[in-house]
């Protein structure tokens, strides 16, 4: 399934480059960790470790990482503790190569703007800690 995965898009077409593919879920967590990657892509079952727990272990190390859900099972309760762990998308097999071409593309785009945003908003809170003091400044000069 990874390999099918990894072969069926261009994905530098996207922007994306693959990092590396893990064959059970204690892989992936060591993986994830030392490669420290944008997304990732899980099975909700895998050897050793499942889906759900991988992201909820990395979440905490990775919280600004993206999880795509992969399932063979129509299941909500997997679907909703993907959602609890925060998943951008919970796609069920097989999987169409278009909709998790459009999935990663628009999981990037979301994680870019977010980013964006952080900076800009560290940007301003720069600023705005900056202007205080002058402010201050300008009152104790006044006095």
């Amino acid at each position: 399934m990874r390999v099918g995965i990894k072969s069926a898009i261009d994905w530098s077409e996207i922007g994306v480059e693959v990092v590396g593919e893990a064959a059970d879920g204690e892989e992936a967590l060591e993986m994830a960790l030392s490669s420290r990657p944008d997304i990732i892509l899980t099975d909700v079952r895998m050897p050793f470790m499942d889906g759900l727990t991988l992201m909820e272990r990395l979440r905490s190390k990775m919280p600004e990482c993206g999880f795509i859900v992969l399932s063979g099972h129509n299941e909500f309760e997997y679907a909703r503790q993907a959602i609890r762990q925060g998943a951008f998308a919970y796609l069920l097999k097989p999987i169409d190569r278009q909709e998790l071409k459009d999935t990663v593309f628009a999981a990037m785009k979301k994680m870019q703007d977010n980013r964006s945003a952080r900076e800009y908003y560290e940007v301003l809170s720069g600023e705005y800690f900056e202007l205080q003091q002058r402010f201050l400044q300008s009152l104790l000069k006044i006095s």
